[in-house]
């Protein structure tokens, strides 16, 4: 079952490139469909609440149907940024609902004793996240809409995920490097 997982999740992963390729000899509504059984796949190993599960699969059905019926690869392309917008929500979300995402995980390295100015850092950082998000979405919105296939796929297929990698490292670094500082006064 986990190898299962991992080949899914690299199909996701290369997601850009295979759209890329793949529409070269396929028509997009057969990627779609492609696609979204990989998705539905990566719910069912993933996904541990009903309510999650059930409106990702109904998101991913809705979606195929309408990729079917349009044929588009325009449609196709515009995954990425929807796929961005779902981060911020979720990440948003946890802002009205929290804990944040970073401060669940902050909570597991603290042993659950989180001190409040890591508490109010892994907040600052959330909402990081989610402008990242917004404007990576944006951004993959612009490549879908404006520019071509090739443009496309360098973009979200390797810049965004440099751009991620980059964020991630960086905040990391500061986190090490702030909170270090903090403990050895």
């Amino acid at each position: 079952m986990r190898f299962l997982g991992v080949i899914v999740a690299l199909i996701l992963l290369l997601y850009p490139p295979l759209v890329y390729f793949g529409t070269q000899w396929f028509e997009p509504r057969w990627l779609g469909l492609i696609f979204a059984c990989a998705y539905l796949l990566r719910l069912v190993l993933v996904a541990r609440l009903w309510w999650q599960r059930s409106l990702l699969v109904a998101t991913m059905v809705l979606g195929a149907a309408l990729l079917w019926w349009v044929n588009s690869e325009t449609l196709l392309k515009l995954l990425p940024a929807g796929i961005n917008l779902g981060l911020a929500g979720y990440f948003g979300c946890t802002l009205w609902y929290p804990p944040s995402i970073p401060t669940r995980v902050a909570t597991l390295e603290y042993n659950g004793n989180l001190p409040p100015v890591v508490e109010r850092y892994t907040v600052a950082i959330t909402r990081l996240w989610c402008g990242f998000f917004i404007v990576n979405a944006v951004i993959a919105l612009v490549t879908a809409l404006f520019f071509s296939r090739e443009v496309w796929a360098l973009y979200n297929g390797l810049l965004a995920y440099i751009a991620i990698g980059l964020v991630f490292a960086l905040e990391y670094a500061y986190r090490i490097l702030i909170f270090h500082k903090k403990h050895a006064l």
